[in-house]
């Protein structure tokens, strides 16, 4: 078992996609809601706005312009549970398209 609550390699969705305009200084996209990302790395970093030490995740899909460099508070996702619920989700999603 995964000391982390969302281990690597898993899949989240996105649940907050407001962001600071400063994030763009670090990425060149940022999450979606709804959209489904894959977990690469997960650590502690202080969270822009507030300086407290907080999880954090990069995404395979959202490299930083500097590799090793930034990173998504994880409070903004949750674990995608399982391949049902990303059909689900990917169902939903086309449907409000």
């Amino acid at each position: 078992m995964s000391p982390s609550p969302f281990p690597i390699g898993h899949q989240v969705v996105c649940l907050h996609d407001q962001f600071q305009a400063a994030v763009f200084e670090v990425f060149d996209a940022v999450p979606k809601a709804d959209q489904v990302y894959t977990i690469s790395e997960i650590f502690w970093a202080k969270e822009h706005g507030t300086g407290r030490d907080m999880l954090s995740v990069r995404l395979v899909e959202i490299p930083p312009i500097n590799p090793g460099f930034g990173g998504f508070s994880l409070w903004r996702f949750r674990l995608l549970e399982d391949a049902e619920a990303l059909a689900a989700l990917q169902q939903a999603l086309a449907l409000a398209a």
